[in-house]
């Protein structure tokens, strides 16, 4: 599946599509996916707009690439449409996105010779397979037979994909190079001058090769590759780096726009698996677009553990959720005034053959492979339920959210629903942001924080104190309560300002609005110690330990 998105985004900047659905929500959702293969999404709602835009983009010249339709449209119906479509260009693609799986709907509207039939609900499988089929082959109309990019004239990734099928004798160097900033440049001022940009960065980077004829390949809309044979991977990143540095100054001019951007380079060398092994590489940048180079070689014995592990944490992750053995276990946090149990904090288990498993088991396994919206949705379940159990009965229950939980927009409504279904307040559940590194700067929270506490429910943010933070964005987040980060809570016995400086960030916490939480207790003496300043809570095995609730 990644293999066909991957060729589908390639030329993607080139493309258009119109999406003619009555229910504006679906559409929505559809356009969401599909801009990451079109440039530009248009959305009809009816019809007679969907043929009104249509013309329009004909009357321009630059008809759409794929037109996607219902068939139970208002004012005009999906088939009336399309035989107005056919009547107009005999080659237009289109597909049709219907719940009829009616035999003469279906015959009618193969017999306008539509390129595919889809019913809803969209399988997502068969409708990039239906995409690559329309975009990407060759005896369509819009697809180049020899597989060249036009703006470096450079081979396609198919092309790259099919050259690394042979198996090689001696290792090869594989640089996947990320031009940063380059969507933004198409988005700011357009093709013609981002095309030219593209064209002379390439050729700049051709011609920093001396020592070696590498081969070129464009593999999407902001990525290029260089395979490199018969080179060291000494030589491979003194090229790349190179390539970096060069490309931070190197700039274009043409018509009074300056336009100029950086790179960031990973590199695979062996014999197989270098595409894989390159991307991750450059994931290991901790932004998108930081600048550098980065190498990833992993031999056979070390690639085959990891899949073998991944497969069976995953294997652990899908039997649980499916047998419901997803088991939140729960650390009180307490007053550091009164002592009192006022806010319990879960924690993510699995059950699997009576065994438990904590996070650090399959939490970075789930976090790669992007299963952490459904383990949270089970977590803020199976907490919620502890409601009627727990004691005391008005304390808080927290739940943590990861970074890709933030951008579920439909988990809003999910909590919404398991708050009413156990008749809890609002008031009485806190979600803990964890992760939150790369947002400390950023101008404003997600929207989903705001719709929380917009709802009553609490914010927790996690780990304060380490690194950069942005006392705006605390201001504008407006958390309730703020964790310490543990790393400076372990200091308050070996470096005598650790206290000074806690101290300090409790004062900023309360400067917020929020309330101060230290956690990572694990003597009775830090406890003593940090009651002797403005602490609010305090958490860790020197208050208690976490705990399953019966």
């Amino acid at each position: 599946m990644s293999n066909i998105i991957q060729r589908l985004q390639i030329d993607s900047t080139s493309r258009s599509v119109l999406i003619i659905d009555d229910d504006p929500e679906l559409a929505q959702s559809l356009k969401r996916i599909v801009q990451m293969f079109f440039k530009e999404c248009a959305v009809a709602t009816d019809g007679d707009e969907g043929l009104k835009l249509y013309h329009d983009k004909l009357a321009s010249h630059e008809p759409y690439t794929l037109v996607i339709t219902d068939l139970e449209l208002p004012k005009k119906g999906g088939l009336g449409v399309i035989k107005d479509i056919r009547a107009l260009s005999k080659s237009q693609p289109i597909l049709i996105l219907s719940a009829h799986d009616d035999a003469d709907f279906m015959a009618e509207a193969i017999s306008l010779e539509v390129q595919g039939y889809l019913l809803k609900p969209l399988s997502m499988p068969k409708f990039f397979l239906h995409l690559e089929k329309i975009l990407l082959d060759p005896s369509s109309n819009f697809v180049k037979t020899n597989h060249t990019d036009p703006i470096t004239r450079w081979k396609l990734l198919p092309e790259l994909e099919d050259f690394l099928k042979v198996p090689f004798r001696e290792p090869i160097a594989l640089l996947r190079i990320r031009v940063n900033y380059l969507s933004n440049i198409y988005n700011l001022v357009g093709e013609e001058y981002a095309d030219e940009y593209v064209s002379e960065l390439g050729a700049l980077l051709e011609s920093l090769q001396i020592n070696s004829e590498g081969t070129f390949y464009r593999c999407g809309s902001d990525e290029f590759c260089l395979v490199l044979k018969n080179q060291t991977l000494q030589y491979a990143n003194a090229l790349a780096n190179d390539m970096v540095s060069i490309a931070r100054y190197f700039h274009t001019s043409e018509k009074g726009i300056i336009l100029n951007s950086t790179l960031s380079i990973g590199i695979a060398y062996g014999t197989e698996n270098l595409l894989a092994n390159s991307r991750l590489a450059l994931e290991n940048f901790i932004h998108s677009d930081t600048a550098g180079v980065m190498v990833f070689i992993q031999n056979d014995e070390e690639r085959d553990r990891t899949r073998v592990h991944g497969r069976e944490v995953l294997k652990m992750i899908f039997h649980a959720l499916e047998d419901e053995n997803i088991v939140p276990y729960v650390q009180p946090i307490v007053s550091a005034s009164s002592g009192e149990v006022e806010i319990f904090n879960s924690f993510v288990r699995i059950r699997q053959e009576e065994k438990i498993y904590g996070p650090e088991t399959f939490l970075n396994v789930a976090i790669s492979t992007h299963q952490m919206t459904m383990i949270t949705r089970s977590m803020i379940r199976n907490t919620l339920s502890l409601n009627a159990t727990i004691r005391p009965d008005n304390a808080i229950l927290t739940v943590c959210l990861a970074d890709e939980d933030l951008n579920d927009e439909a988990l809003l409504a999910y909590i919404q629903f398991w708050t009413e279904r156990y008749r809890i307040d609002p008031s009485r559940i806190a979600f803990e942001l964890v992760g939150r590194d790369k947002e400390s700067n950023s101008n404003s929270p997600f929207p989903l924080i705001k719709k929380l506490k917009e709802h009553g429910y609490k914010i927790i943010l996690n780990r304060f104190g380490s690194g950069e933070f942005n006392l705006a964005y605390l201001f504008e987040l407006k958390p309730d309560y703020i964790k310490i980060h543990p790393d400076l809570i372990k200091q308050l016995h070996v470096e005598p300002k650790a206290i000074m400086i806690v101290q300090k960030l409790v004062d900023i916490i309360h400067l917020v609005g929020a309330k101060a939480i230290a956690t990572h207790l694990s003597t009775a003496s830090d406890v003593e110690l940090l009651k002797s300043i403005d602490i609010d809570y305090l958490q860790g095995y020197a208050v208690a330990a976490p705990y399953e609730v019966i």
